[in-house]
C-alpha cells in the first residue's frame, strides 16, 4: 500500500478511534472500547513500521473470529432460515462472509501478509495492477 494511502487510512482510523472513545456510554464502555482498540490497531499498522507486522496479524485474526462468530450466531439462532436476499441475515450470508473476509483474515494472521488470491490483492500487497490484453 502506498505511503499516502497508509497516511489517509491511519488518520481516519485515529479519528474514528477518538470518536468511539469520547462517545462511549458510562454504563457499557466496553461496547465502544473494542472498536476503539481495533481502530488504533489499524492506525498502528499504517504509521509504525515496527508494529505493522504484529498489528496486521491481530487485525487478520479479529476479522476471522468475527466472521466465525457471525456464522455460529446465525446457525445457532435460525438454522433453517432460508436465504432471501443479500441484506438479510442468514447462515448462507455468514458462510459467504467467512469465505470472502474470514479466509483472507486467517491467512494474514498466520502468514503476516495478504494473500495473492484475495480480492484487491494488488492494493494490499503493493503489487502493480495487472493490465488487460486490450490495454484498458
Amino acid at each position: 500500500m502506498s505511503r499516502t494511502a497508509r497516511w489517509v487510512l491511519g488518520s481516519f482510523a485515529f479519528l474514528f478511534a477518538g470518536i468511539f472513545a469520547f462517545t462511549a456510554p458510562s454504563r457499557s464502555p466496553l461496547a465502544l472500547f473494542l472498536p476503539t482498540g481495533f481502530c488504533v490497531l489499524i492506525a498502528l499498522a499504517c504509521f509504525s513500521q515496527t508494529l505493522r507486522g504484529p498489528a496486521t496479524r491481530i487485525i487478520g485474526g479479529v476479522v476471522f473470529l468475527v466472521c466465525v462468530s457471525y456464522l455460529v450466531f446465525e446457525i445457532w439462532t435460525e438454522p433453517t432460515k432460508l436465504y432471501s436476499r443479500p441484506s438479510e441475515p442468514s447462515w448462507t450470508n455468514a458462510v459467504e462472509a467467512l469465505i470472502v473476509f474470514g479466509l483472507p483474515g486467517i491467512y494474514v494472521a498466520l502468514r503476516g501478509e495478504y494473500p495473492r488470491w484475495g480480492k484487491g490483492a494488488e492494493a494490499f500487497r503493493g503489487d502493480k495492477p495487472s493490465q488487460h490484453e486490450d490495454g484498458k
